[in-house]
């Protein structure tokens, strides 16, 4: 474990009694901005993109989406393992990769067959403490992705993510995702992860819609 990660964890436990930290990650995905505020222990991920709030709860499998007109859509989906296992990528690690937000990362190379399909700069250390992320956005970009022909056209972020979570992905050139914040310490504000009490039922196909997430 790296000095950065020690002191990430020391600066998690050293917050109020009482209050629990949460994770906060300011990433762009595909091009837009992308807020993540993730609650571990309670198993929910806010995402912010936008000017829309998606609050993910993985516990209950219900997702909720608040436009930004303020009206909140509620679908249930369940977070399914193996959805994207084909095809048969292959990431291999190739030594030490730059610093991301601060943190360090190893290169990572993924494979269709013998093709380069992308590059991964991946923290290792970070993972069992963002895995609610990692799933969160694996299972928006299914509600809303269709099969790709070519398979090194949009990667589900769960392959990227197998080897820890990823600080840029894509192509080194032409990233995907690219974290530029993390914090370990974030204190969330009364409420912010708590499901809304109004909202419209929906189905999982008119909540695609309305997140727009796709495998990138």
């Amino acid at each position: 474990l790296g000095l950065l990660a020690v002191a990430a964890l020391c600066g998690w436990l050293a917050l109020p009694d009482g209050v629990a930290a949460a994770v906060l990650i300011e990433a762009q995905k595909a091009g837009r901005p992308l807020q993540l505020v993730v609650d571990r222990a309670e198993q929910r991920v806010l995402l912010r993109s936008g000017g829309a709030e998606t609050l993910v709860d993985l516990a209950a499998g219900l997702v909720y989406v608040r436009g930004q007109d303020g009206a909140v859509s509620r679908a249930h989906a369940w977070f399914r393992p193996g959805h994207d296992a084909a095809p048969p990528y292959r990431v291999e690690p190739f030594g030490p990769g730059p610093m991301v937000a601060g943190h360090g990362s190893t290169y990572h190379v993924l494979f269709d067959e013998e093709r380069v399909c992308a590059e991964a700069m991946v923290s290792g250390w970070m993972a069992p403490f963002v895995d609610p992320a990692v799933r969160a956005i694996a299972l928006l970009e299914r509600l809303g992705a269709a099969p790709a022909e070519d398979a090194c056209a949009g990667i589900p972020f769960t392959t990227y993510a197998v080897a820890g979570w990823p600080l840029m992905s894509g192509k080194a050139d032409r990233p995907t995702f690219v974290a530029s914040a993390i914090r370990f310490d974030y204190e969330p504000a009364p409420g912010e992860l708590v499901p809304p009490a109004s909202f419209r039922e929906v189905t999982a196909e008119e909540l695609a819609a309305l997140v727009g997430l796709r495998p990138s």
